[in-house]
């Protein structure tokens, strides 16, 4: 009877000990396993963090570009009507000065009236009706008036408006002389005398064909 309560005291502590074993390992394998999964959830957290991050950024980058375009939409429509506006309106016409010669200075327009006299009539000024306006370079608005007074004198039934800066938008003069569209051509880029002398010739032809 003895022996036998021995046996199963030893059976239960084997039983015992095996167990333990067992459920040891079995939380080391939970815990290895969690933490797995716990760096699985942080390595998706950060995913996420990212993905709204980018979202953020497009959502903010799609408000601007609906601001633009929004923007846009408005100049545009302001445009159209500003265009329609301007087709509506009557034509401004300019009048290149029979004198361009090149000389440094800014452009200027300058506004001359015609008053019908015989004077007038006999140089050939039949046609002017109203303002013309006349672009030429100068370099000051003094200037400017007196060449375009000298050219349209008062006793001859004209008179000077108005001296303003051209308001042609991107109509301007380099003061560089090499660089200058209305430079002269040199002897040497001429091809000699005679090529320079058919030039101005041709340069004169155009300049005539020019005036009013």
């Amino acid at each position: 009877m003895t022996g036998m309560l021995l046996y199963c005291a030893l059976g239960l502590m084997v039983l015992t000990v095996l167990s333990n074993r067992y459920w040891r390992r079995q939380l080391v394998l939970t815990r290895i396993a969690n933490g797995k999964l716990k760096e699985k959830v942080d390595e998706v957290t950060r995913e996420v963090a990212d993905v709204a991050s980018d979202y953020a950024q497009l959502a903010h980058h799609y408000a601007e570009m609906e601001k633009r375009v929004g923007k846009a939409e408005t100049d545009l429509q302001a445009t159209l009507v500003e265009f329609e506006k301007k087709k509506a309106a009557p034509m401004d016409r300019y009048f290149i000065f029979d004198r361009q010669e090149p000389r440094p200075g800014r452009f200027w327009e300058v506004a001359v009236r015609c008053s019908p006299t015989i004077s007038s009539e006999a140089r050939g000024q039949r046609g002017w009706s109203g303002v013309r306006r006349y672009l030429l370079v100068s370099d000051g608005d003094r200037e400017a008036r007196d060449r375009v007074a000298s050219r349209f004198p008062r006793r001859a039934g004209f008179e000077v408006v108005e001296v303003a800066g051209c308001r042609i938008s991107g109509l301007s003069v380099n003061r560089i002389a090499e660089l200058s569209t209305f430079r002269r051509p040199g002897r040497d880029e001429d091809g000699g005398d005679g090529a320079g002398k058919g030039s101005g010739r041709a340069a004169r032809n155009k300049t005539s064909a020019a005036r009013p």
